[in-house]
């Protein structure tokens, strides 16, 4: 029999995720599987600092694993391991990396850190001047090449100070390290289009889209931080409500900026303070969903499929999920009771996840291809489920991996 073209394993693929998505039933479940750094972690001499400045080995390592497996569908060599020397050259203070000059190890993760960059008394400037706040306090506060702007007066480049405050000397510092930034940039993105081009043609599809976060984690990821956010839902609720509905077209227009040339696009949205007992769920239902909706029915309603990313359990905000058009939303979950949402979301929305990632890290094959048996025997049937982890692969034994990839293949079938 002749090998299929990788146009013609491309189209079954393609149909295969479009009709889960749709919450049909294809001829298997498809796969997703996201892997993180697993294929540099079983690469000898190449660390994940190594990944960070190396943006063409850790994409072709990447498309190197996806090619040896042909049975996953949709796959992409663009993940959420950033530049090294971009964050370097900005000066980034809200981050750790490999490798950084702080001494992180080479083989860490990266990680977020977390801090007020709103003050509590600084809502009215954020929401009656965005772009001074964002230009003369949020760029300062969050990375150093813009400490300069702190001093910054708007109305004064209104006149001949526009020139001088652009053109001094002084900014030539701020210019080098701001190409410097965008030309690094330019390489890693280079590098992913190739190799998501090579696995394109190899016959992958790819529900890769932006990335963003809803109009809550907005604030409280980036301006406010965790134990800023947490008072002010009781002390400055209306700051809040009135931050969220500014903030909510703005998640909307990043969106909408999406590249609209596959078919369908994806824009994703990744649901960091949503979870579980994290937030009441009268803040969920007043602070937290009615945003997210909007952006969703908006994605919607220009022909993008919105893909939506939650992290942490799940299961209580089932009921507020299922409130969106059939056949339009993935719900990607890092864990959720995978029964209820099975009976709450069936033939309303594709439910994506729901595998525990550490079944695979500290599992054996043994327990991997009966727990990928259990889940799919609960999520599979009637169609509308896309396999994957709860959360991208980062490291586990090589055994694991194939196990969990064969019982995928093997129980996956209709």
């Amino acid at each position: 029999m002749a090998a299929l073209s990788g146009e013609k394993i491309y189209a079954e693929k393609k149909a295969r995720i479009l009709t889960a998505i749709a919450t049909g039933e294809p001829d298997k479940v498809p796969n997703a599987l996201r892997i993180g750094s697993y294929a540099f972690r079983h690469t000898e001499g190449f660390s994940m600092a190594d990944s960070m400045v190396n943006y063409d080995e850790a994409c072709r390592l990447t498309c190197e694993f996806y090619m040896r497996h042909p049975s996953i569908d949709a796959a992409t060599v663009t993940n959420a391991i950033p530049s090294a020397k971009v964050m370097e050259h900005l000066g980034l203070k809200t981050a750790r990396w490999p490798g950084d000059a702080k001494g992180l190890d080479d083989e860490n993760t990266y990680q977020f850190i977390e801090y007020p960059t709103l003050l509590e008394d600084e809502y009215d400037e954020l929401t009656d001047d965005p772009a001074g706040f964002l230009v003369r306090k949020f760029l300062p506060r969050t990375m150093e090449i813009f400490e300069p702007f702190e001093s910054l007066d708007f109305m004064s480049l209104l006149g001949n100070a526009s020139v001088q405050f652009l053109a001094s000397p002084d900014r030539i510092p701020v210019y080098r390290r701001l190409l410097a930034a965008a030309q690094e940039n330019e390489l890693l993105q280079n590098a992913q289009r190739k190799y998501n081009g090579a696995l394109r043609d190899g016959g992958f599809y790819s529900i890769n889209g932006k990335g963003s976060a809803t109009a809550f984690d907005m604030l409280a990821d980036r301006l406010r931080g965790t134990f800023g956010m947490m008072p002010d839902l009781v002390l400055q609720r209306d700051d809040v409500k009135r931050t969220l509905d500014r903030f909510v077209s703005i998640h909307i227009a990043g969106s909408l900026q999406t590249d609209m040339t596959g078919e369908p696009a994806y824009a994703w949205v990744f649901l960091h303070k949503g979870f579980d007992n994290f937030i009441s769920e009268r803040d969920y239902g007043e602070l937290y969903w009615p945003y997210l909706r909007q952006w969703i029915m908006a994605l919607i309603e220009n022909g993008i499929t919105p893909v939506v990313y939650t992290e942490g359990s799940y299961t209580t905000r089932l009921k507020f999920l299922k409130d969106v058009p059939p056949g339009k939303v993935i719900y990607h979950f890092e864990e959720v009771d995978v029964k209820a949402a099975k009976k709450e979301l069936d033939g309303t929305a594709c439910i994506m996840g729901a595998f525990p990632a550490n079944a695979v890290v500290y599992g054996t094959p043994q327990k991997i291809d009966g727990m990928v048996k259990e889940a799919l025997d609960i999520l599979a049937p009637g169609g509308g489920y896309i396999f994957a982890t709860g959360y991208p692969i980062e490291e586990c034994p090589v055994a694991n991996m194939e196990a969990l990839l064969e019982a995928v293949e093997k129980y996956g079938k209709y």
